[in-house]
């Protein structure tokens, strides 16, 4: 991270508060632990760090606990630390055979001076590596393209249209969502979490920090149509 140009004081803030998360995944969960890092664009200039494990039945909560205990802390030291944190249901990314499971998350901002648009990528590259994302994951998606150079992926009940600039698809309210083509793992998370929480139903989303909550990772803005 600080050869990526964040200060140390935020390294040093990301270190405690995924040690956190890492922790309890390892004390209150079951399965596999994997971490997750990548940057995006939206709805902010933001590096999302997501710890996975394989239990959804150990829903993350921050305690109102005694300030002298020595445990039950986690949660209000990554809510104290970073910008934002929640969790979801969502599918391994490491395993060599994908299980369900949920990520915990937390984001900090970019350093200004951080790399920023313009990016450009063909949607047909961009298509099939959204393909290739959520295959990954145990999904079966499959890829059409038109002449107008415009792809849909489908998997399972979702479509999703990659235009010249944007991914886009329709949420469960029905409102159409969109993400820069750049911002391929962010997006191939935002779907995995449309597609989980549709099968677990309510799900797993507890409310953290405001500039977390239940809309990021994956805070697309929501469009009228595809574009």
């Amino acid at each position: 991270m600080a050869e990526a140009g964040f200060d140390a004081a935020v390294v040093d803030d990301a270190v405690v508060a995924a040690s956190e998360l890492v922790t309890n995944a390892y004390r209150h969960a079951t399965g596999a632990v994997e971490l997750w890092v990548w940057a995006r664009t939206r709805p902010r200039a933001q590096l999302v760090v997501s710890v996975f494990d394989g239990s959804r039945a150990a829903v993350p909560r921050p305690r109102d606990g005694d300030l002298l205990a020595e445990t039950g802390k986690g949660l209000g030291i990554v809510e104290a630390l970073t910008s934002g944190w929640s969790s979801h249901p969502s599918r391994s990314r490491l395993a060599h055979t994908p299980m369900l499971g949920k990520a915990t998350w937390f984001v900090l901002p970019l350093p200004e001076r951080w790399p920023r648009p313009p990016w450009s990528i063909a949607p047909g590259v961009a298509a099939q590596r959204l393909v290739d994302v959520l295959a990954a994951r145990g999904l079966r998606p499959s890829r059409a393209s038109d002449s107008a150079g415009v792809s849909i992926v489908s998997v399972e009940s979702l479509n999703v249209w990659v235009c010249p600039l944007t991914f886009s698809w329709r949420d469960s309210s029905g409102v159409y969502l969109r993400l820069p083509l750049i911002d391929l793992q962010e997006a191939g998370e935002r779907i995995v979490r449309t597609l989980e929480t549709a099968s677990a139903g309510a799900g797993v989303c507890p409310t953290g920090k405001p500039g977390g909550g239940c809309d990021a990772p994956g805070d697309a803005g929501a469009v009228g149509s595809p574009s």
